[in-house]
Order: structure tokens, then sequence, then C-alpha cells
């Protein structure tokens, strides 16, 4: 039996040792001893004490998440009963802002109770009023819901599409609830970037643009833009705002056509003259990822269709593969110059989430004029589909899915502490062993989690980037 689990299955007949919860990882031994001895005390929690010991012991903050499930069971013991007390503990060790939640609203450990198969359900899409609270307190049920998941050793990359789907629920309830404040008729909404692509993160901007289909006459389009573009704003501000526990999303729309200058919203027209006449190589490549999220769907399919001559050429030389990975090493260039710790950056740095991104999407614009089937916005369907066009090797497709994959699952965990918007792998080693057990690495000795994850942050990164360099030479083969 691991150490943990024989250290949690022998509290019954003694007191914590502190030097045990200090090789565990917990910073604070004494003020862990003190949090296991109440929680002990609580009948709602002693019987099952083992399992939701053992779980709390592998957190990043295994005081902190004992201590809040002491709170929650003196609150109301009841919940208890739905929400095993041992999925509460890895959600409550793992995510400071989860913790504070439940601390404010313990009913809400419901959220928690599993399924058949053993983890709660996903988030229920389609299912959110249209009224800003509910849209905050939607958004936060269902990231409960996704962290115990993800947490509890579910697949992570069903994280990915659950929190975009969130999200999209969410967006939908906006654009209903503004329509409603600003009297508009609701236009379009298309995603862009990771939210664009089915693969948002915990703590992400949603890049969106607002489009609508032209009335018949100029004054009508003026007063239909105008409209829009009142309605956006009234939608930004809502989704934004922060209450009580939260708030729903932090939005972008400075990737529209002309950028933060440009009007908030286009007419399908107006957007395909642009790209048909301004439109850069970067914002090609970000239209890979367009897709509509609410509203009508037939300006979102006349905008698509009448992109496809932008974004996927009959005829391209392998020039467009080193315009991308010069784009790649100019953006290094300038965050270094900016003094950014690249090294240390999850996203931009080099082999890390970017390398995969630029680089798959370098094939899918070479490929794609001809070849409908890379035309995905999903960076690991694109892998996929590459692989069966005969663009990438297999082990080359398993090398960039595997560091993707971990290189999200960092970016996921730096970011379920606190739902900042940070790809900054930590420099502390102590907050790389939280960092390390956020991430699952289930090490009794906190030491060895780290060591393992430094060694695989090292080992991911070096693999990615010599990916990159390979897929998009500097020069001719």
């Amino acid at each position: 039996m691991p150490e943990i689990e024989e250290y949690a299955a022998a509290l019954a007949t003694g007191r914590p040792a502190a030097d045990a919860l200090a090789r565990f990882g917990e910073p604070e031994p004494a003020r862990a001893a003190a949090a296991i001895d109440r929680a002990l005390a609580q009948p709602a929690l002693a019987a099952s004490a083992p399992s939701w010991l053992a779980e709390a012991l592998r957190t990043a903050r295994p005081a902190f998440a004992i201590e809040h499930l002491v709170a929650i069971a003196e609150a109301d013991p009841s919940v208890l009963a739905a929400a095993p007390a041992a999925h509460l503990a890895r959600v409550l060790g793992n995510s400071t802002f989860l913790a504070r939640l439940l601390a404010a609203r313990p009913d809400l450990a419901r959220e928690l109770a599993p399924e058949s198969d053993g983890w709660p359900a996903p988030p229920a899409p389609g299912e959110v009023a249209a009224d800003w609270p509910a849209i905050r307190d939607a958004k936060y049920r269902g990231l409960l819901r996704i962290a115990a998941r993800d947490l509890g050793g579910r697949p992570f990359r069903a994280a990915l599409g659950e929190l975009s789907d969130l999200a999209d629920a969410c967006i939908a309830a906006g654009l209903a609830r503004a329509a409603l404040e600003t009297e508009v008729a609701a236009p379009t909404i298309l995603a862009l970037g990771k939210l664009g692509g089915r693969e948002l993160n915990w703590s992400s901007d949603v890049d969106l643009l607002f489009v609508y289909e032209a009335p018949p006459g100029i004054d009508a389009d003026y007063e239909r833009n105008r409209g829009v573009a009142r309605l956006a704003r009234a939608f930004a501000t809502g989704i934004e705002e922060r209450g009580a526990h939260g708030f729903g999303y932090r939005t972008d729309l400075e990737l529209r056509p002309e950028g933060p200058q440009g009007p908030l919203a286009n007419s399908v027209d107006a957007a395909l003259s642009y790209y048909e006449c301004f439109g850069a190589e970067w914002e090609r490549q970000a239209m890979i990822r367009l897709r509509r999220v609410a509203g009508p769907s037939a300006a979102a399919d006349a905008l698509l269709h009448g992109l496809e001559p932008f974004v996927w050429r009959k005829s391209l030389s392998t020039d467009a593969l080193r315009a991308v990975r010069e784009m790649k090493h100019r953006i290094e260039r300038e965050r270094r110059d900016a003094g950014r710790d690249l090294e240390a950056d999850l996203k931009e740095g080099p082999g890390g989430i970017r390398d995969v991104e630029f680089g798959t999407q370098a094939l899918q614009l070479f490929l794609g004029g001809r070849d409908p089937s890379v035309r995905t916005g999903n960076v690991l369907d694109a892998i996929d589909a590459l692989v069966r066009a005969g663009a990438l090797p297999e082990a080359t497709a398993h090398a960039l899915t595997r560091g993707y994959l971990w290189l999200r699952r960092a970016e996921h965990a730096v970011q379920l502490d606190e739902e900042r918007q940070s790809h900054a792998f930590p420099r502390d080693p102590r907050a790389q062993g939280a960092l390390a057990r956020r991430m699952g690495y289930r090490d009794d000795a906190i030491d060895r989690a780290r060591d393992r994850l430094l060694a695989d942050w090292s080992a991911v990164r070096s693999e990615v980037r010599a990916h990159f360099e390979a897929l998009l030479p500097e020069k001719p083969r």
C-alpha cells in the first residue's frame, strides 16, 4: 500500500505525524495536523477519513483542503451524503477560487455528486437563463463539475470540449440578454482562438466576432450596424461584470476586421471585403479556428463560405510554411525584448503550446486548399487529419499530441488555482510541487513528484521544439 494510504488508514489509532505531512508536501504541518484532528471529530467526515485524507494529501494545499472540508461539514453535513468527501478534497486542495466559492455556498458541493461512472456529470449544454447573474452561476457550477472530473482522472482531452461547451452556452444566454436589454435583434457571434477550436482553457479571454446580414439600403445597414455595436457593448459589459462570487468571461473583440480601430460589428459583406482586400497572413491563420457560437446561422454560413478562398488557397509555396516559422520566432524575439521569461512560458516559449499550434496550422494552410479534410479549428483533430492525409508521420503526430496535451494540462493546472490568465511555469520549488499535484503526479514524496514534473517539462519542450523546427524548416529541404 502506498505510504499516503497507509498514513491515512492509521489515523484512527494515533495523531498525525508532522514529519510525514511535510514529506507529502504540506508546508505547514502543524496547521494540517490540527485540521485533521478537527475533521476526525466531525461525524460526517470520520467514517470516510482514509479516502478523503489520502486525496487531500495529494493536493497542492492539504491543510487548506481539510480546513475547508471541515467548514462545509459544519455548515451543511447533508452535502456530504451527496458529494463524496474525497471528490471535495481534490477540488478544495487544488483550486483556491473554487474553495472560496464552496465556503461561501456549501450547497454547490452537490454539483460534485457522482454518476454511475464515478465522476460528476458534465455541465448540461443549453440550460442557461438569459440573465447575467444566472450566467455567472451556471459558469461556476459548470467549473466545479469540470474540475472534479479533471482532478478525478478522466481523460484530459474531454476537459477542453467541456469548458468550450460551457462557454458557448453562457455566450448564447448573454447574447439573448443583451438583445433584450438593447431591443436589438440578435446578430451572429463567432469565436476565434481556443474557443473557436473547442479547446478552451480555465481562464482565457474569449475571442469573438459580431456579424450580421446587411438589410437592403445604405441607411438601413448603417442603423443595423449601430444597433449591433450597441448590443456588443452591452454584451461585453454584462458578461464581464463581476458578481459576489466571480465573473462571466473576459471578452476580446480586437480580432475583428481593422482591429481596435474598426467597427465593433460588421456585415458579412463588409467583413469579406476587408479580408479580400486587406487580410494579413496572421489573419488567414487565425480564421482556421473561426466557428459560430450563437445567433442566426445564415450569417455565419455566409461568412465561413465566403472566407474559404482567403483562408484555403488552392496553391501555396513552401514560403508560407517559412512565414509561419518566422512569425513564431519574431513573437519570441519581441517577448524577450519586452522582458518576458520565455523559458518559463508554457504558451509562447520555445517548445510551448504555440509551437504545436503554429506547426499544425502551417501544414493545414499549405494543404487545406486542395484537401478539405484537414480544415478544422481543433489542434488535436487537425493532427489526426494531417496523419490521414499523409502530411505527418504517425510518430511525429504522437509526439505532438502527447506534448500538446501535457502542456495544456500544465496550463490548466496553473490557472486552476486562482482563475488567473497565466501561462507561467513556476520557478519556485514549492510552487512547482503544487503544480505537480494539480497535474496529477501522485508520488508519496513531494520532492519525487516535483522532480518528475521538471523532467517531463524539459523533455516535452525539447521534443516539441525539435518537431516544430523540422516541420517548418528555415530553408527548403
